[in-house]
């Protein structure tokens, strides 16, 4: 939990301390970061980094929320009318994001595969909640898109759930390919789009011959 006494600090000196930890854990695990190093490169002492924390588990995962609250893009108001470029835009704009915060974004990749059990339970929170928020911004990404076709079933919901799945599982292995160097995963955006593009034709237009084609 975070302290009173942290959180009267300024904001260069909160930014400072956060900077410093999301540095540390973006490159180590958590049992291999180093208190010693944040305090270090954030110009504290260790007995004052638990005086605003408590303990390194509490820091490690504020620090994790703080990088997953940067990576979080806002819902823009889209003005595309196609399919594809709706759900590509909004890919772009979390491609942008985390290009913007790699050190964020390796972090949270760390974090995703850490399995100390000291940190286990509590970072499995910290990530829940951060999956439901992107969940729901993408769902409503989709639904937008699929409105825009001229659908022969009247079943939407399952149709947007459909897509979803699809474009998830085509992420998750790119993901799982490039989990040991995320950096890479994000230099493959026109690849993925692509790939999505050709899985999600199958769904539009079918892949099986109607009589007399």
């Amino acid at each position: 939990m975070v302290r009173d006494a942290f959180k009267k600090l300024s904001e260069d000196k909160k930014n400072t301390i956060i900077k410093s930890g999301i540095t540390e854990f973006s490159k180590k695990s958590y049992s291999e970061a180093s208190t010693d190093e944040i305090t270090k490169n954030s110009g504290i002492s260790k007995g004052i980094l638990f005086h605003y924390f408590g303990s390194k588990k509490e820091f490690y995962c504020y620090c994790l929320q703080q990088a997953l609250e940067r990576l979080i893009t806002e819902q823009l108001e889209h003005k595309e009318n196609d399919f594809y470029e709706i759900i590509f835009s909004f890919m772009e704009e979390k491609f942008s994001v985390c290009r913007k915060f790699p050190e964020e974004m390796r972090f949270v990749n760390m974090a995703a595969r850490e399995t100390n059990s000291q940190v286990f339970e509590q970072r499995n929170e910290v990530l829940a909640k951060y999956m439901k928020k992107v969940k729901e911004k993408s769902a409503k990404v989709m639904a937008k898109a699929v409105a825009t076709l001229n659908l022969k079933e009247s079943n939407t919901k399952k149709i947007t759930e459909a897509f979803i799945l699809y474009t998830g599982a085509i992420i998750n292995r790119y993901l799982e390919v490039y989990k040991e160097a995320p950096d890479q995963f994000f230099q493959q955006s026109e690849e993925i789009k692509a790939e999505i593009r050709e899985y999600m034709d199958f769904l539009l237009y079918g892949v099986v011959k109607g009589e007399g084609e």
